[in-house]
């Protein structure tokens, strides 16, 4: 009788910096109880759904409780298929395919159910929907882990997923978990620590020089066929690592891949390099946009070991503008996001909503740019010297008054 694969779950507390999250472990056994796919992951998801009148977005872990139907463990004649379902009605699922030596995952999709008012309160429309995107993984050699300890954003209209201490074999063989890795192309930068073992260094590092100011990026997200978010800007992130109580400037790079979802009431700006992927939320709010939320996904390098940190805050309102107009600083600024992570930005130029032609609109300037104010207090400066340039002038000119009509 056929028996459908068993999928067992495992909690793996990982440290992340600022608390522990938890990465499950998953090994899917085939008809003789053993193990046929193997992965071990950290998916963040952030949903974006209409609430009574207005966009809601919701953020979420995938829980450690899952279960494996649908799950396949493939062969020379079928692929292997990994799908965790979990809550009411949710699943993230992995198609993977494998020739010449090789598996690599084809497409992955995720189902969410906006009828779970735990995860989706208030939701306007309940249905299941779906996304299917490219895979998060690149081709490796069979009988080997493909790991990936960096973050990764996969980005969609109305979904964002960030994956992050990633290990993956499809078509184990007899078995047996490979103990050979096929590391992912943003790690191999850096020393990585093993995968399944986490420990924080309690060495004190040697504190590297500043960097320079960061270059200015230039981002662009498309609608289809027209422009519907333009940023340009320099990123600098300023941590506080809080094990060593260091603090870190690191540069973001410019040539980071941007991607996201422009809508009429909000939208979201995705940029990702090797290390760090961050997450800007814009939303319009009384005829005004503005930067309501930052997310943040860092592997940090300490003593060799690349920490991954996380941080967000849905509480913000920085860059805030008219509809219809960009938003311009030239003058560095200082985002906090929390006590542990504020964003420097420089020569910001940006506009979420209602492009024209897809170039910027007239730019409203950031106070630290308007020198208007500066006039009143130069001119008044300047009538200040001159009236006390006049008072000495008038003492002189008494004192040698009285010096011409001395008493005989």
């Amino acid at each position: 009788m056929h028996r459908p694969p068993v999928l067992h779950v495992a909690a793996l507390l990982l440290f992340t910096g600022f608390s522990l999250t938890e990465a499950v472990e998953i090994k899917v056994h085939d008809n003789n109880n053993k193990t046929c796919i193997y992965a071990i992951l950290s998916v963040n998801f952030t949903v974006v759904y209409e609430g009574n009148g207005t966009m809601e977005n919701t953020t979420f872990t995938l829980p450690n409780s899952l279960s494996s139907n649908g799950s396949v463990c493939g062969d020379n004649k079928s692929a292997p298929l990994l799908k965790m379902n979990f809550g009411p009605g949710h699943s993230l699922s992995l198609n993977f395919s494998h020739s010449a030596g090789i598996f690599r995952g084809d497409v992955l999709t995720f189902t969410y159910n906006t009828s779970d008012t735990n995860l989706f309160p208030g939701a306007k429309n309940t249905s299941v929907k779906q996304v299917a995107v490219d895979s998060l993984m690149e081709a490796a050699p069979l009988n080997t882990v493909y790991t990936c300890r960096s973050a990764k954003a996969i980005a969609s209209k109305e979904v964002i997923m960030v994956f992050y201490d990633v290990g993956l074999q499809a078509l184990v063989e007899n078995g047996t978990i490979s103990k050979n890795e096929s590391i992912c192309k943003a790690d191999m930068s850096t020393t990585m620590s093993p995968l399944t073992t986490w420990t924080a260094s309690t060495m004190t590092p040697t504190k590297p020089p500043p960097p320079p100011i960061p270059s200015v990026g230039n981002y662009t997200l498309k609608n289809g066929s027209e422009t519907c978010l333009l940023a340009n800007m320099g990123l600098q992130l300023n941590l506080t690592y809080v094990e060593d109580n260091q603090t870190r400037l690191i540069n973001i790079d410019s040539n980071s891949t941007a991607s996201g979802y422009c809508g009429d009431q909000d939208a979201t700006l995705v940029l990702e390099d090797m290390k760090t992927t961050i997450i800007f939320h814009f939303i319009v709010e009384q005829s005004k946009f503005f930067l309501k939320e930052v997310k943040a996904n860092i592997s940090l390098v300490v003593n060799g070991s690349t920490i991954p940190l996380q941080f967000n805050n849905s509480s913000l309102k920085y860059w805030q503008t008219s509809i219809g107009s960009s938003y311009m600083c030239h003058k560095e600024q200082r985002l906090r996001v929390t006590d542990q992570m504020v964003i420097n930005t420089f020569n910001v130029w940006i506009q979420p909503f209602e492009l024209k032609s897809g170039t910027f609109s007239r730019a409203e300037e950031c106070s630290l740019d308007d020198d208007s104010i500066l006039i009143p207090i130069i001119v008044g400066a300047a009538l200040a010297v001159l009236i006390v340039i006049v008072v000495i002038a008038y003492v002189i000119g008494r004192r040698k008054s009285y010096a011409g009509y001395q008493t005989l």
